[in-house]
């Protein structure tokens, strides 16, 4: 009798991952992506601000009191156009790009400007008294990812935080796995529908419910066929539904023991061929796995 962990290998050995479809970047959340995405342009794209302050020559700053005028206001998502000199500086946003001679970005905090309302014109000057590193408070070109890099891989379920990076890279379509679609049938007299009247010796059919559950959040897609009355006649016409649906692969819960009504192995054994049936599990022990014509089933 196989092991949890045999038959695990064994039922994914038979399975190959679907064909591969083109999707908008908006309904990729939980795909699986086909292939690797390479970046087309860095990340950042330009040297910018990581804080609200001023674009400043770092070699200016010496520890002592110091005065600069401010030539320029880079709001972000414009284009500066001065090129900064010494004594010169610029206020500058978060994100905007830094203009041509910057070195560094001295916070609004850490100098004499204090009115920092919306809708406040820059300053003429600014006074601080700090040394400045060069390089300080910039979030240079290709920080967090250079043009070509691999940034997401082949096979690998696309989270909302990648949806972000690709939209950061300009990525508008992109190329996924096609859903799985499983059809799912339960089997026994003694199951009732959800909304059916109780009725003496019966149950509900609770199991397709939180199978069905299961296969949509691993990313598939669930055909449900109902429930198959215990005669074969009424299982291979749910098997047959499946067929014609031309689904990916046949989940069927019960009917599979030595029950004398247990009509679902036989059936499969009919039209295809076990490839094991009994696993060393309690409960689930008379798990079986083979092929229902050419589709997969369980």
């Amino acid at each position: 009798m196989l092991s949890v962990a045999e038959a695990r290998e064994r039922i994914l050995s038979h399975f190959q991952p679907t064909a591969t479809e083109g999707i908008p970047l908006a309904a990729c959340a939980n795909r699986v992506l086909a292939v690797d995405i390479s970046a087309p342009y860095d990340l950042p794209l330009f040297d910018n601000s990581a804080m609200d302050g001023f674009a400043i020559l770092a070699g200016d700053t010496s520890g002592s009191s110091l005065t600069l005028s401010v030539v320029a206001d880079i709001p972000a998502g414009s284009t500066p156009t001065v090129k900064l000199k010494p004594g010169q500086a610029a206020r500058i946003m978060t994100g905007a790009q830094l203009p041509e001679g910057a070195t560094a970005v001295i916070p609004v905090e850490d100098t004499d400007f204090h009115n920092r309302e919306a809708g406040t014109a820059a300053p003429e000057k600014i006074s601080f008294s700090r040394v400045v590193n060069a390089g300080e408070n910039i979030r240079p070109r290709g920080m967090d990812i250079h043009a070509g890099q691999i940034v997401l891989k082949k096979g690998q379920t696309l989270k909302p935080q990648d949806l972000g990076l690709l939209a950061m890279l300009g990525i508008a379509a992109v190329q996924v796995h096609r859903k799985p679609r499983v059809a799912l049938l339960s089997s026994g007299d003694e199951l009732l529908e959800v909304d059916a009247p109780l009725e003496s010796g019966k149950i509900r059919d609770s199991n397709s419910y939180t199978l069905a559950a299961l296969v949509e959040s691993a990313g598939s897609e669930v055909l449900r066929l109902g429930v198959a009355k215990d005669t074969r006649e009424s299982v291979e016409e749910l098997f047959q539904k499946a067929i014609a649906a031309d689904v990916d692969f046949i989940l069927s819960s019960a009917g599979v023991s030595v029950g004398a009504f247990d009509y679902v192995k036989e059936v499969v054994e009919a039209n295809g061929s076990l490839n094991f049936w009994k696993v060393n599990m309690r409960p689930g022990k008379p798990l079986a796995f083979g092929k229902y014509l050419d589709k997969q089933f369980i």
